[in-house]
């Protein structure tokens, strides 16, 4: 009740341009994002996207400026899922390829069209605004409520058991182990901004490496699981064919 005025509850309402609901879930937010970032793309099909006398390299600056900026607004401040990074790297795929004039019967990869567009995964873009924030928190001084918030413990009781839903702490120390960070860097290393700069860009460039190298060994795995898993072959004395069992394969030609 504020003054004479009864506030009626709502399970989620907008925010700033952010969702935010009664279970502390993305997924509206998120959704909503996604939305937003379908209407600006779609706002420079005719314009940019279909007009072949611009360059690639242009087309994708542009699309970092006005499309990524409005479908990772205010991502700094979300605890995602393996779910909502999915969604996300959906959309941002589905783009570049539109961009690159790249269509499903061409059969190229996802990390081929990230090279040639000459652009990261959608995570690498969650974790830079992530640290980011980490880092303005943590060079505020201490009376601010933002970082009493964030460094703040509860008095008494405790949480559930049984997988509780996941803190935004929980989701920067696990951002910050794929990117081979101890979690008791934030102590020192953001305190100077150059530095804490310096380290995020470097983890997240070699985050981008590993990933990119465990789709390309998963596509080579897909493609030839034999050789992949190094498992020797045989080859058939009736059909000639190359085999993996040979006696399985040979009571097919009785």
């Amino acid at each position: 009740m504020a003054g004479d005025t009864i506030l009626t509850s709502a399970s989620k309402f907008c925010c700033l341009g952010s969702y935010l609901s009664n279970t502390v879930a993305m997924d509206d937010d998120i959704t909503a994002r996604i939305i937003s970032g379908c209407t600006a793309f779609g706002g420079l099909q005719h314009r940019l996207w279909c007009e072949h006398g611009v360059s690639l390299k242009t087309k994708v600056e542009v699309y970092r400026a006005v499309v990524l900026t409005t479908l990772l607004f205010g991502s700094e401040c979300w605890t995602q899922y393996r779910r909502h990074i999915k969604q996300l790297e959906q959309f941002h795929m589905r783009c570049l390829r539109k961009i690159a004039g790249i269509r499903w019967q061409d059969r190229v990869s996802n990390t081929r069209v990230l090279e040639m567009c000459g652009i990261s995964g959608i995570e690498a873009f969650l974790l830079q605004s992530q640290f980011r924030l980490v880092g303005h928190i943590v060079r505020m001084p201490d009376f601010r409520i933002t970082k009493q918030a964030f460094f703040g413990q509860l008095a008494s009781e405790c949480r559930l058991q049984g997988g509780p839903v996941r803190r935004y702490k929980d989701s920067l120390k696990i951002n910050l182990r794929a990117c081979d960070l101890v979690p008791s860097v934030l102590r020192t290393a953001p305190l100077d901004r150059s530095v804490w700069r310096q380290c995020c860009s470097n983890a997240i460039s070699a985050f981008e490496e590993r990933r990119t190298a465990a789709l390309v060994a998963k596509q080579k795995a897909r493609k030839d699981p034999v050789a992949a898993r190094g498992t020797m072959m045989w080859t058939c004395d009736v059909c000639g064919k190359p085999c993996i069992g040979l006696f399985a394969h040979r009571k097919s030609h009785r």
